[in-house]
C-alpha cells in the first residue's frame, strides 16, 4: 500500500507543469520597469507603458495575471527575475 501511494505521489509532481519562460514577456516586463523608473507615475509613463503594453500584444490585465501565474512558484519567479536582470543588464549596455 505505501509503494502505490508513494507511486503516485510521484506520477502527481512529475506531471506538475513545466515552466516555460516566455522571453518576449521578460522583455516586456523590463521595459516597462524602465518606464515606470524614468516616468514614474506621469501621464507621460502610463502613455508609454501603454505602447509597450500594445508593443507586445498585451493588456494590463492580462499582463498582471500572467505575473500572479509566474509568482504562485517563487522558483519561476526566480528565474523569470534573472532572465529580467540579463535584459535589463543587456540594456544598459546600449
Amino acid at each position: 500500500m505505501f509503494r502505490i501511494i508513494f507511486l503516485f505521489l510521484f506520477v502527481l509532481l512529475s506531471c506538475k507543469e513545466k515552466f516555460e519562460l516566455d522571453k518576449g514577456f521578460a522583455q516586456a516586463y523590463a521595459e516597462l520597469r524602465v518606464a515606470e523608473q524614468e516616468y514614474g507615475e506621469s501621464e507621460s509613463g502610463k502613455i508609454i507603458r501603454l505602447q509597450i503594453l500594445q508593443k507586445y500584444e498585451l493588456d494590463a490585465d492580462s499582463f498582471e495575471k500572467k505575473i500572479e501565474d509566474i509568482k504562485k512558484e517563487p522558483e519561476n519567479w526566480v528565474k523569470f527575475q534573472k532572465v529580467v536582470v540579463d535584459i535589463l543588464d543587456s540594456m544598459s549596455k546600449i
